[in-house]
C-alpha cells in the first residue's frame, strides 16, 4: 500500500513539501523561473540549473527563488526580456539579496568571475555622485576614477576587496561630501580654501583622514591652494600582551566549544602562527596536507600543527564534506561562508572571538615579537607568510638575539 506521506511525483519520503520531495519540488520550480519561450530550460541558464539541484536542502533553494527580485529576474533573463550579464544585475537596487544572487550566478559558472564587492562599490559610488549637487559631484567622481579606484583595482589584481575595506571607501565618499557641503555652508570653496579654514575644520570634525588625503589629491590636482593638512594624535602605545597570555587564549579556544568551529580554528591560527583574519579566511583546503603530521602552508614553507590544533582542524574537515549547500561549485575554501563562491566574513569571525578578547592585530604583533627573539626572523617570514621586512623591524624593536629553532608545543597546556 503506498505510503500516505510520499511524494507524488517520485514516492520519496525525503524532505517533503506539502505533495512532493524537495528534490521534485526544486526541480518544477527551476524549470517554470529557467525556462525560455519555447519551455526548455534556457541555455546559457543550463549551468545554473544543474547547479542548484546539488543542493542538500533543496527546499531552502525553493524558498530563495520566491524572493524578490531573485526569481522576476531570473525568469526575464529565460524569456530573453533581460541579458544574462552582469549589467542586468547592476540595474538592480544594491542589496545583499541582488549580492547574492550574483555570487550564486558566479558559482554556477553563468557568470564570469568579478570582484562583486568592487563592482558594487562602483555602483554605489555612481549612484552617491549622482544624488549630489553638479559641481560637488564633478570633483568627487573626479577623485573617486582617478584617484581611489585607480589604487582600488591595483591591490584587486592581487586580492579581492572584502567587506570592511567596502565599508570605509563608501564612508570616506560620504565624508568628503560633507566637507564640501561644510565649505558652502561657510561662504567657502576649494580655489578659496586657506590654512585658517582647514584648521578650523579639523578642529572641529575628528576623524577626518580621508578629508585629509582627498585635500593632498585637490593640492596636487591644483584644485586648492597648498595647504598643510593637520596630523593625526599618536595613538597611546598598547601595553604588550604577554605570552602567558596569549598561552591562555590558546587553552580557552581549545576547549571552548561555544565558539564555532571554524572561528576557533582562525583563533588558534592568530594566537600560535601570529596570522591575520584576513588571510586565514582565504586559505584553502589545498593549503592543508595530512599524513603522519598534519600540515598548514601559510607561508612558503608548510608548518606542523601541534597535536590539539591537527584534531580540531579534521574535525572541521569532516563536517564540511557534510556542510557545504552545494555539492559542487566554487573555490574550495577552508573556511566557507554561506554566501556562495565566499568565505566566511572576517567580521563574523572576529565577532565569534570578541568573548575571549581576542584582538587579532594586537595579538599578531606581540606573537611576531615572541616569535623573533627565538627564530631568525628570515624563517618567521618564510614560515608564516609575512613581509621579511616586518619580521626584521620586530627583531630590532624588541634587540632579538637569534637562537635555535623552538620546540613545537605538543599541547598548548605544555603536557
Amino acid at each position: 500500500m503506498p505510503s500516505k506521506f510520499a511524494c507524488i511525483t517520485c514516492g520519496s519520503e525525503q524532505q517533503l513539501t506539502g505533495s512532493q520531495c524537495g528534490t521534485c519540488r526544486l526541480t518544477e520550480r527551476l524549470r517554470d523561473v529557467l525556462a525560455d519561450k519555447g519551455g526548455a530550460i534556457h541555455p546559457s541558464l543550463a549551468t545554473l540549473y544543474e547547479h542548484l539541484l546539488t543542493a542538500r536542502d533543496p527546499r531552502a533553494v525553493v524558498r530563495w527563488l520566491r524572493r524578490e527580485p531573485v526569481g522576476a529576474t531570473l525568469r526575464a533573463m529565460a524569456a530573453g526580456e533581460l541579458p544574462i550579464s552582469h549589467s542586468t544585475l547592476d540595474a538592480l537596487p544594491l542589496s545583499p539579496r541582488v549580492r547574492y544572487l550574483r555570487r550564486m550566478l558566479i558559482s554556477a559558472g553563468t557568470l564570469p568571475t568579478i570582484d562583486v564587492l568592487l563592482n558594487d562599490l562602483e555602483n554605489h559610488a555612481a549612484a552617491f555622485i549622482a544624488s549630489l549637487s553638479t559641481e560637488h559631484g564633478a570633483v568627487i567622481a573626479q577623485y573617486f576614477h582617478w584617484e581611489l579606484l585607480r589604487k582600488i583595482r591595483q591591490r584587486s589584481a592581487n586580492r579581492a576587496m572584502t567587506p570592511s575595506s567596502y565599508s570605509i571607501r563608501s564612508t570616506e565618499l560620504r565624508k568628503i561630501a560633507h566637507f564640501l557641503a561644510w565649505l558652502d555652508a561657510n561662504g567657502l570653496s576649494l580655489p578659496s580654501l586657506d590654512q585658517t579654514s582647514v584648521d578650523r575644520f579639523f578642529a572641529r570634525h575628528h576623524s577626518q583622514v580621508a578629508v585629509g588625503t582627498f585635500l593632498n589629491w585637490a593640492i596636487r590636482q591644483s584644485l586648492t591652494s597648498p595647504v598643510k593638512i593637520p596630523g593625526r594624535k599618536p595613538a597611546r602605545p598598547r601595553p604588550p600582551v604577554s605570552d602567558d597570555v596569549i598561552w591562555d587564549k590558546v587553552d580557552q579556544l581549545v576547549d571552548d566549544e561555544s565558539v564555532p568551529l571554524g572561528s576557533r580554528l582562525i583563533g588558534l591560527l592568530v594566537l600560535v602562527f601570529a596570522q591575520r583574519i584576513s588571510d586565514c579566511v582565504r586559505l584553502c583546503r589545498s593549503d592543508v596536507t595530512d599524513g603522519e603530521t598534519m600540515r598548514i602552508a601559510l607561508g612558503r614553507t608548510p608548518l606542523t600543527l601541534p597535536s590539539p590544533i591537527a584534531v580540531l582542524l579534521r574535525r572541521h574537515l569532516k563536517e564540511l564534506s557534510t556542510r557545504r549547500p552545494y555539492v559542487a561549485g566554487g573555490p574550495d575554501w577552508l573556511f566557507p561562508g554561506a554566501t556562495p563562491h565566499h568565505h566566511v566574513s572576517e567580521a563574523s569571525v572576529a565577532l565569534h572571538l570578541v568573548p575571549h578578547k581576542i584582538h587579532a592585530r594586537k595579538i599578531q604583533q606581540a606573537r611576531i615579537d615572541h616569535l623573533v627573539q627565538t627564530v631568525p626572523a628570515s624563517i618567521v617570514a618564510d614560515t608564516l607568510g609575512i613581509n621579511i621586512h616586518t619580521a626584521v623591524r620586530h627583531a630590532a624593536r624588541t634587540n632579538s638575539r637569534w637562537g635555535n629553532y623552538p620546540e613545537l608545543r605538543a599541547s598548548p597546556t605544555g603536557e
